[in-house]
């Protein structure tokens, strides 16, 4: 009979090249995790590893299972997460980096924080959080994207079964270094501009190839997917950066007021990016979610 600890013993003695010390690692014997390897490598039909005097290592094949035996692993951890006591309330939502997101979310953990509620919240780009969300890792995820990539983002929402909930316009702001000259008075010359450089959150939707003529490359001078690099350099450098105008929090310590960025003059309607939020084609919010979206609604107005 196949056992799902094969699995693990595979992949540790992958990663430690021995199973003897795999079998210190998982605390059994080093019988029992040859043994367990000797049975994966039957069900696959073919040897997973060269056995050498100095250690194993991968067969091709067994580079292939290895990725697999992974994701299942991964896969397993997960439903034990969702098995654990239901006397404990989580509510798992994901949003882009986001300064102004993350304000509303300390002001609404503070609003109920009596309720003894259990929150995990995952920041990362538009593709993990839509992977996140048809993997029912996250039930609600907080996005903004360009009008440019509308339509392959609404066919990736089909194929996984997602519908995006608009919430905002969001209007282009550059918001100056505090160590800019103009970073006071608020204003840039043609020059100042075309000599502005850049800091970028990663994957930033302000940022992407599809705009360069918007926003060349060569300006950024950094991408990062850290918040507080990004605070850092704002607060000690005369990088900029570019973020939607209604996300931006005006009394945040890094920020000043912001400078409007025009959008080209063959689209002079159109917002440069929208926010609104993600979830599961045709099922309803829970009840901590739906709350937290109308929070949301009600501090954009």
């Amino acid at each position: 009979m196949f056992h799902i600890r094969y699995l693990e013993y595979f992949i540790v003695s992958a990663d430690v090249g021995s199973f003897s010390k795999a079998a210190e690692v998982l605390y059994t014997t080093q019988s029992n995790v040859s043994k367990g390897v000797k049975a994966l490598e039957e069900f696959v039909g073919d040897r997973l590893f060269v056995r050498q005097s100095t250690g194993i290592t991968l067969t091709p094949l067994g580079k292939h299972v290895y990725k697999y035996a992974s994701k299942i692993m991964e896969d397993v951890g997960a439903l034990k997460d969702f098995s654990k006591s239901t006397e404990e309330e989580w509510i798992h939502i994901a949003t882009s980096p986001s300064s102004w997101v993350a304000d509303r979310f300390v002001e609404f953990y503070n609003l109920y924080e009596q309720e003894n509620l259990h929150w995990q919240v995952f920041t990362a780009s538009v593709k993990s959080i839509i992977r996140r969300i048809a993997d029912y890792k996250d039930e609600i995820g907080f996005v903004y994207l360009t009008q440019d990539n509308q339509a392959a983002f609404q066919y990736t929402m089909s194929r996984n079964h997602l519908e995006f909930v608009l919430l905002a316009k969001a209007e282009p702001m550059i918001y100056l270094g505090k160590k800019h000259p103009g970073f006071d008075s608020g204003k840039l010359t043609e020059k100042d501009l075309q000599e502005l450089r850049f800091v970028q959150g990663y994957q930033d939707v302000f940022a992407q190839n599809d705009r360069e003529k918007e926003l060349p490359r060569r300006n950024v001078a950094v991408v990062t997917n850290s918040d507080y690099i990004m605070e850092r350099l704002l607060l000690n450098s005369r990088l900029a950066n570019i973020s939607s105008g209604c996300l931006t929090s005006s009394d945040h310590p890094v920020v000043a007021e912001g400078i409007p960025y025009a959008v080209p003059n063959d689209r002079p309607e159109c917002p440069a990016a929208v926010f609104g939020y993600l979830k599961r084609e045709k099922e309803s919010l829970s009840k901590w979610p739906e709350k937290f979206v109308r929070y949301i609604q009600n501090m954009l107005q």
